[in-house]
């Protein structure tokens, strides 16, 4: 049994060497953008983090996009989340696009970034500790890596903007000026891609694409 965990060691150190792109551990920095100070659609606010993402990982995968606290009657909000897959860095990022209210200015500072990237799994999982000791093979977490892909399907960047999903939103009976509500991608229950708006008491679906 040791003479194996040896040999799987021994195999995960040459696997290890010959996978340099793979994060290995969390990459964090945040940025101001130098952008107009006002509220953003989620395709304004996604143009400006797809750059930085990008030198990351070419092949990024758009998987998620989020506004906590939705949006406005023009389709804007201060804060979006954007989760992507980094294909070749074998990790998880989230990028944040963060506009800050100043109350002693009565006026909004400028917008910045916040990007956090994770290597799938984490670097203090148990399942990289099996792998350290030998216990796991090192190509295992690219099967596993792979299977996490699939989990959820990609967006396109491409796809209706807030500005106009809102009229949709607000023809179904959304309140946005007097319902707290957050806003994400995620799938009707018809399996299509849609926005979708979740107050207290109910949800609400809008074509994504």
């Amino acid at each position: 049994m040791k003479m194996i965990t040896k040999i799987r060691r021994l195999y995960n150190t040459v696997d290890h060497f010959f996978d340099q792109h793979a994060i290995s551990q969390e990459i964090r920095f945040s940025q101001e953008t130098g952008d107009e100070k006002q509220p953003k659609t989620a395709r304004q606010a996604l143009a400006v983090i797809i750059p930085v993402v990008k030198k990351l990982d070419r092949q990024a995968r758009l998987k998620l996009i989020v506004s906590q606290h939705g949006i406005d009657s023009n389709g804007t909000s201060t804060h979006w989340e954007f989760f992507f897959d980094l294909v070749r860095r074998q990790a998880k990022l989230v990028g944040e696009w963060v506009l800050v209210w100043d109350n002693t200015m009565d006026n909004y500072e400028s917008s910045r970034l916040e990007v956090v990237a994770r290597p799938f799994p984490p670097a203090d999982s148990p399942i990289r500790q099996l792998v350290q000791e030998g216990h796991l093979l090192h190509r295992q977490l690219a099967g596993m890596w792979r299977q996490e892909q699939e989990r959820h399907p990609d967006l396109p960047q491409r796809f209706r903007d807030t500005n106009v999903a809102i009229a949709d939103f607000l023809r179904q009976g959304l309140d946005v000026t007097l319902t707290d509500f957050s806003l994400c991608t995620g799938q009707s229950p018809e399996g299509r891609l849609c926005w979708m708006a979740r107050t207290s008491h109910e949800t609400y679906y809008v074509a994504f694409a």
